[in-house]
C-alpha cells in the first residue's frame, strides 16, 4: 500500500528520538572538548620556601607542607624550610614565648607571595597559598 504525504510518528516516539539524537549529538560535538585526564608530570611542580623571622632566637614550634601532609617542628628564629607541590603549600608556626614577633614568608621562585605576623602572646600564624593558579 503506498503511503502519501509526511511520516508521522506518534508524539511519544519522536520525543524519545529527538532526545536520543541530542544525546548523540552532544557526545560526539563535546568528546572533543574534555580535557586529558591529569597524570604525573602534566602539572609543574614548585618550590616554595617557608621563611620564619622575627626576633632572633625566638623558639617556636609548628608544622609545614602541603593541605594532605604536613610535617611537625620546632626551631629557633631564624628558619627556613622547603616544600615542593603542585597545589598548595600550608603554614602554621606559634612562638613559644609571650615576647616577640614571629613574621612567617612563603617565596615561590624568590618572590615573596605571602606574609603573616604575630606580637600577640604565644601567637600563631597560619598561611595557605595556593600554587597551581
Amino acid at each position: 500500500m503506498p503511503v502519501e504525504g509526511p511520516l508521522r510518528l506518534p508524539r511519544r516516539a519522536a520525543v524519545g528520538l529527538a532526545i536520543a539524537l541530542v544525546g548523540v549529538l552532544a557526545t560526539a560535538c563535546l568528546g572533543g572538548l574534555a580535557p586529558p585526564p591529569l597524570r604525573r608530570g602534566m602539572v609543574r611542580e614548585r618550590t616554595v620556601t617557608i621563611r620564619v623571622e622575627g626576633t632572633p632566637g625566638l623558639p617556636f614550634e609548628g608544622s609545614y607542607g602541603t593541605p594532605t601532609a604536613t610535617r611537625p617542628v620546632q626551631g629557633r628564629v631564624p628558619a627556613a624550610y622547603t616544600v615542593t607541590t603542585a597545589v598548595a603549600v600550608t603554614a602554621a608556626f606559634t612562638k613559644a614565648n609571650a615576647e616577640g614577633e614571629l613574621v612567617v614568608r612563603l617565596l615561590l621562585d624568590g618572590h615573596e607571595v605571602a606574609r603573616r605576623a604575630t606580637r600577640h602572646p604565644y601567637g600563631t600564624v597560619t598561611l595557605l597559598y595556593q600554587v597551581m593558579r
